[in-house]
């Protein structure tokens, strides 16, 4: 039987097979206590368009399991993403201290290495069509309608996830591998002081560094900001194959 919900930004579906999520209608937006207008998502159809874009785009080029992009459509004037159901249970359902251990070895040792291998001299999604759009935790704290891509005339910015946090991965609830990264709506091309370990603990108990945000903030107002990021690597290749091995990480096997 399909499972259906809603959060205060998107409504979602669950097949056997499938996982749908897509813009809320207007009558399930929330109110402001405050206004008492209606609270619209920033961004809310670029973010789908963005992961979309970006599920396609880490298939082809890493290793990274991330579940198969299958359908960007409108229906009712709502836009609507689908993909493959990925396989497992996320970390956070799991809440174990051995499970976080594995995965920050997998994370440390293979999908931020594969990520930092993706490098652009501008900031923002791997679609130059749509705008800069900002991880949550800066666009909670600055309200500002929209963000200036930034470009670097000597080095290139690396791809970060931008929300790696325990509800966005999912592992093999035996051997806690990881089977899928999901939920990709803020990705894109930033400095590596971006990329949080959000993994490291659940959502709810996530502290606020405001002063790092600040900095993360400044850099995106800094027209001539140049990042320092890790050594270049060399262009990723197509994957024809991915194996893992008994530590969870995966092997990528290129063409």
């Amino acid at each position: 039987m399909d499972e259906q919900w809603r959060s205060h930004e998107r409504q979602y579906t669950l097949t056997e097979s499938t996982f749908i999520k897509s813009e809320l209608p207007e009558d399930a937006l929330p109110t402001s206590r405050i206004t008492g207008r209606k609270v619209y998502p920033r961004w809310s159809r670029e973010r789908l368009e963005n992961e979309a874009a970006t599920l396609k785009f880490i298939a082809s080029t890493t290793c990274i399991p991330v579940p198969k992009f299958l359908d960007l459509y409108e229906e009712n004037g709502l836009l609507h993403l689908k993909t493959e159901r990925a396989a497992g249970c996320t970390l956070e359902r799991l809440a174990s201290n051995t499970a976080t251990r594995h995965v920050d070895k997998c994370m440390e040792q293979f999908i931020l290495p594969e990520l930092r291998k993706l490098q652009h001299h501008t900031t923002g999604s791997v679609d130059a069509r749509l705008p800069l759009i900002p991880p949550s935790r800066i666009t909670y704290r600055d309200k500002r309608p929209s963000w200036s891509r930034k470009t670097s005339h000597n080095e290139d910015f690396v791809f970060c996830h931008n929300d790696l946090g325990q509800h966005n991965i999912f592992v093999d609830p035996e051997t806690f591998n990881i089977t899928a990264i999901i939920d990709w709506e803020f990705a894109g091309y930033y400095t590596t002081e971006f990329e949080y370990p959000l993994w490291l603990k659940p959502y709810n108990e996530q502290g606020n560094d405001h002063l790092q945000t600040d900095d993360l903030i400044k850099f995106l107002d800094s027209a001539a900001n140049s990042p320092k990021i890790l050594p270049p690597l060399e262009n990723p290749h197509r994957l024809s194959e991915t194996e893992f091995d008994r530590s969870g990480i995966p092997t990528c096997l290129y063409i």
